[in-house]
């Protein structure tokens, strides 16, 4: 029990001075201008063309890979505590880097609590609906989400920020709405108009 605090807390940012984001595929500092992609609610960057095509193949083995390596190699688009989309430069709570992915957070308060259950409020899911299942209605993509919420091991993302009440007061009655729409986490790899990490 002690030994695995130890290593949890070992893998947890202080969050102070942030260190530089790396590829995935290389290990290498991800440079600005490159594709990006986002997958399973976690945007990566990488150092040079190419590197985007090899992630697709198995993301989880490069997150995994990274992780072991002892770097950060995706930004979470979300709050992990509030569920809600957030920015780096508007997160007031600072961040913490786990297992590979930096979280930012919207109060100081978040990120204690985060820190405190990293395993819990970090775990990226192995099923997920791009489908609201409150207003029955498809999410393009993790940036276009309003927030999200788990529930028997999906995350069901929304449509819009009003959806969530509904959905926690009572997830059983709205979680089969989206059940044909559970998959695997996608990848959607764009390309930056303006660049950036």
């Amino acid at each position: 029990m002690l030994l695995t605090t130890l290593i949890t807390t070992a893998a947890i940012s202080l969050g102070g001075q942030q260190s530089p984001l790396s590829c995935p595929i290389t290990l290498q500092p991800a440079v600005k201008g490159m594709s990006v992609t986002d997958y399973n609610g976690v945007r990566f960057t990488y150092c040079c063309p190419g590197c985007d095509k090899q992630f697709e193949k198995d993301p989880q083995a490069s997150i995994d890979k990274s992780a072991k390596a002892g770097k950060t190699v995706g930004v979470f688009l979300f709050d992990p505590i509030s569920r809600t989309p957030i920015q780096a430069d508007k997160a007031k709570g600072g961040f913490s880097d786990f297992k590979g992915i930096r979280f930012y957070f919207n109060a100081p308060e978040e990120k204690s609590t985060f820190d405190k259950e990293p395993l819990r409020y970090g775990a990226l899911p192995k099923k997920e609906a791009l489908y609201c299942p409150v207003s029955k209605e498809k999410v393009e993509s993790y940036a276009k989400a309003s927030g999200y919420d788990d529930y028997n091991g999906v995350r069901y993302y929304y449509c819009c920020a009003g959806c969530e009440k509904p959905f926690t007061a009572e997830p059983a009655k709205y979680a089969p709405n989206a059940q044909e729409f559970v998959k695997n986490p996608q990848a959607f790899t764009t390309v930056p108009k303006a660049g950036g990490l």
